[in-house]
């Protein structure tokens, strides 16, 4: 690899679509960078977009999506890469045409006291999905969880609440847009930020009231947050340091009482509005697109404003296995997607793509791959 020096650079603290959804402590400082501009040590030709119709559809969709962003390097990096890829007509091809056009950037911030924030070089990729959940509109015996809407805008002064002080309000109760049976599952659709709901009650005399309808986050109450995963680790239910999904819905099937218990340690709250399903999930800090599986990532947009173009590499064993680079477009964002080294991969909508994100755990190097 072919490093070049380290240069100070100032802070980069894009605006966000909304502030309490970004990780809390941002923006970040970053005060260093270092450069790679020989690309021709990496594998890029593994990362070609033009193998499958599905992996174009979705390429071409994120690049046009983070192509809007209004950081200007941002977009002009998607919209490059979106030309090079047109016109590659092989895995070959395109991985010559990033050489002399693109660099990769790893990027190194101020120092925090915060176990999360992550250095580029020894980071952690994870994954998330859009869950289907059943819900009713109003609660019951069964379905006790509540999904808020904009507390910020129907009840300010309950806005900043922890989420046990929200479970005892009368006033936040009833501004719930929907209610899950499952805590487990509650805590997976705050977490993922979106979900389909799926609605099949009783209506009286009317006969079943079935329909769909899709949520999203719009904001928080800004409060610290803590994953159902680390909670139930902490209490010896979970190996800390290699679980998964799986482990986690285990232990929750075991322990029911003590994963209600974790739920409601969490005192972040997301709040949720309705989404149109022809625009679900949507991107997050750009103004238009939605989440492309395979391509999109959470990552902490204090330090890569919204639309950057990641490169990440696996840190394995094998010197190989560090080379081969996947693209990811930097489109979401979440309160547990912190420093630099932290990126969380969408898988898509279901339960078969949310089994495949809770599987993911690796040890990943985080670069940039800026427009040179």
């Amino acid at each position: 690899m072919a490093l070049l020096a380290l240069v100070t650079l100032p802070a980069c603290a894009p605006r966000a679509a909304d502030p309490t959804l970004q990780p809390p402590g941002a923006p970040r400082t970053i005060i260093g960078e270092t450069v790679i501009r020989d690309l021709s040590s990496y594998d890029f030709a593994t990362g070609y977009p033009k193998r499958f119709l599905e992996q174009r559809v979705a390429f071409n969709a994120a690049c046009e999506s983070s192509s809007r962003s209004s950081d200007e390097d941002a977009a002009a990096d998607a919209a490059l890469l979106f030309k090079l890829s047109s016109e590659s007509g092989s895995p070959e091809q395109f991985a010559a045409s990033l050489q002399g056009k693109f660099e990769l950037v790893q990027y190194t911030v101020a120092p925090s006291e915060d176990p999360a924030v992550l250095p580029a070089d020894a980071g952690m990729m994870t994954g998330y999905a859009t869950p289907e959940i059943a819900v009713r509109t109003k609660p019951d015996e069964r379905f006790r969880f509540p999904l808020f809407g904009d507390l910020r805008k129907t009840n300010p002064e309950l806005a900043t609440l922890t989420r046990r002080e929200l479970m005892q309000s009368e006033e936040a109760r009833a501004a719930a847009i929907a209610w899950i049976d499952d805590p487990l599952a509650w805590a997976i659709v705050e977490t993922n930020g979106s979900a389909a709901c799926v609605v099949n009650e009783s209506k009286g005399k009317e006969g079943m009231y079935d329909r769909r309808f899709a949520i999203t986050r719009v904001g928080t109450n800004d409060r610290p947050w803590t994953s159902v995963g680390r909670w139930l680790a902490y209490r010896g239910l979970l190996d800390g340091a290699t679980y998964t999904f799986l482990d986690v819905a285990k232990a929750a099937t075991d322990n029911p009482a003590k994963i209600e218990e974790a739920a409601l340690d969490n005192e972040r709250v997301v709040f949720f509005g309705f989404a149109k399903e022809t625009a679900f999930p949507p991107v997050y800090g750009l103004p238009k697109g939605r989440l492309m599986s395979g391509y999109s990532c959470a990552a902490d947009q204090s330090i890569y404003p919204p639309g950057s173009v990641l490169v990440v590499f696996e840190r394995g064993a094998e010197a190989k296995s560090q080379r081969t680079p996947r693209i990811l477009f930097v489109q979401d964002a979440g309160g547990a997607i912190v420093g630099p080294g932290r990126v969380d991969a969408y898988f898509g909508a279901g339960t078969e793509a949310l089994v495949k994100a809770g599987q993911l755990r690796a040890p990943i190097s985080v670069y940039r791959l800026r427009a040179r």
